[in-house]
């Protein structure tokens, strides 16, 4: 849909995340009736979740505003074998673009790791535990991300890892 005019979240406190912990809709709208259409995405997102993981998902969803036609979902078959594939193995004898949306929708989640823990804060972050003024808990906990993504993107592997996964 190109540009976003506007982007809105909402928190659903009925979505399962063992089932899904967040979706994103893109449509037009025409706020007035002679009014110029906008671009809205409407990000929904589960009650369930700590805030630090509400923030990873609602970040992965807004990633995905940025996705090509081919990785997006558009009919409910499509919404239901995504879900299939990322709910069951990742691998198997069935190929098809399925497979490229769980895929995806996989990668968003390190893609917007850097926009939740950016360069110089996640340098301050390394600075502070090397000199054992905090630890690994206390910087999670600050950055408000889940510890095994604070983890990932403080090792001295993200940056090789981050240019890779095109961040």
């Amino acid at each position: 849909m190109g540009i976003q005019d506007r982007i809105v979240f909402c928190l659903d406190n009925e979505m399962d995340p063992q089932i899904l912990r967040g979706v994103y809709y893109q449509y037009r709208y025409r706020p007035k009736l002679y009014g110029d259409y906008e671009n809205v995405s409407l990000i929904v997102y589960c009650g369930g979740l700590s805030t630090a993981w509400q923030r990873i998902i609602c970040c992965k969803e807004m990633v995905h505003i940025c996705d090509s036609e081919v990785e997006k979902t558009n009919t409910s078959e499509e919404i239901d074998g995504l879900i299939d594939r990322l709910l069951g193995p990742m691998s198997g004898e069935d190929f098809d673009v399925f497979d490229i949306m769980a895929t995806k929708d996989k990668l968003a989640l390190y893609q917007c790791l850097p926009l939740l823990l950016p360069e110089h804060a996640r340098e301050t972050g390394i600075a502070e535990i090397k000199s054992g003024a905090k630890t690994l808990d206390v910087v999670a906990a600050e950055a408000c991300i889940p510890v095994n993504f604070a983890k990932l993107i403080l090792s001295d592997e993200w940056p090789s890892i981050a240019k890779e996964i095109g961040c």
